[in-house]
């Protein structure tokens, strides 16, 4: 349990927490100099036990997200907050009357969808969090303190939106290199892909691709609202895809140590929706995992063309199948990219250098404030 004399950063997630966003339960148990409170309006059952005692959820959902947050505000001064930090801009958007009530800094970090996603497509989704976004984002814009992208392809895009160049920076989420190590069992021809069953997966053009790959296999790990018709597009390929559904990061590393490759052929979505930098693909490097995946928002910055994996244009299956098929065919060339791919990790994407970075970035508010 952190000391309770370090100053507090309070976490704010609407769902706590939804299964594919890991990432924001590891950026509260990944803080060192900052003591984490993790704030949310739905407890979703899927905390980690380490965090216990440091999670709060509000009991007046729908006036939070109306923007009432005097109440929370009075259970947390006791706290001493030094500063909000919420993830996605939608829920940037909510935390912001809970910072100005607290008198502190508020951090929103980018991810994708909060960017990418079309204002008319935030507007009909039926989402009060998504729609209130579409008709107020000016205003977080104007009054949050610091957006952190989460690869500088994201930055570009969030500035060409609105957000403000000076206070909107590149930093990259971290991953626990150790998390992924131990020795690996490939698996002839196993390729795996991870994430939610939605169209920026990419995951129909991958399935498409492995039809031009007889002895190829595919595992998908992750659930949506897709799998239905994806399990359908796989009927045809004799039983040579397996969906599992969404599994604990413990059982997708292994499912790392099994395959000879990651693919992660994102595209934008119909209504706009694209990625910020996937998670998995660093995930993937850090198991020494090469990896295959598209020219799409920031996967070329955690995908190094020829040198850790291969980068081919969105929605081109055979480009794709291409690219498989030369690492398939390689054992060699699994292994040099592999090498470079953890390398890649240590440098670019390793948690305790990015947790110590972040809280650099706080003491810079904490002190202004």
């Amino acid at each position: 349990m952190p000391s309770p004399d370090l100053p507090a950063a309070v976490l704010f997630r609407s769902p706590l927490f939804n299964p594919s966003e890991g990432f924001v339960q590891a950026h509260a148990l990944g803080l060192r100099r900052y003591r984490p409170l993790v704030v949310g309006l739905e407890d979703k059952g899927h905390a980690d036990p380490a965090l216990a005692g440091r999670l709060i959820v509000h009991d007046r959902p729908l006036a939070a997200r109306l923007g009432r947050m005097g109440a929370l505000a009075t259970r947390l001064r006791a706290e001493r907050p030094a500063l909000v930090h919420a993830h996605f801009a939608t829920d940037g958007l909510i935390a912001l009357p809970l910072a100005e009530a607290l008198g502190v800094p508020l951090v929103t970090t980018l991810h994708g969808y909060d960017v990418n996603r079309s204002r008319a497509a935030m507007l009909v989704s039926g989402r009060l969090g998504w729609m209130r976004y579409a008709l107020l984002q000016r205003r977080l814009m104007a009054r949050g303190d610091l957006f952190l992208a989460v690869s500088e392809a994201l930055r570009r895009r969030a500035l060409a939106r609105g957000y403000p160049a000076e206070r909107t920076l590149t930093h990259y989420l971290g991953v626990d290199l150790a998390r992924f190590a131990g020795e690996s069992a490939p698996e002839p021809g196993l390729i795996l892909h991870v994430g939610r069953l939605v169209e920026k997966k990419g995951t129909a053009v991958l399935i498409d691709a492995l039809a031009r790959l007889p002895e190829a296999r595919l595992v998908v790990v992750g659930d949506g609202p897709l799998r239905g018709a994806l399990e359908r597009r796989a009927g045809p390929l004799d039983g040579r895809v397996l969906f599992l559904g969404a599994l604990p990061p413990a059982e997708v590393a292994a499912w790392m140590r099994r395959a000879w490759l990651l693919a992660a052929p994102s595209v934008t979505a119909r209504d706009g929706d694209a990625e910020g930098l996937p998670t998995v693909i660093v995930e993937a490097a850090t198991a020494g995992l090469p990896a295959v995946g598209t020219d799409h928002a920031g996967i070329p910055e955690a995908i190094l063309d020829g040198a850790t994996g291969f980068i081919v244009p969105e929605r081109d299956a055979e480009a794709l199948a291409a690219r498989i098929g030369a690492l398939l065919a390689s054992a060699d060339l699994r292994e040099r990219m592999g090498i470079a791919a953890h390398a890649l990790a240590a440098e670019r994407f390793d948690a305790t250098r990015q947790i110590a970075r972040l809280e650099t970035l706080y003491d810079a508010l904490f002190s202004r404030s």
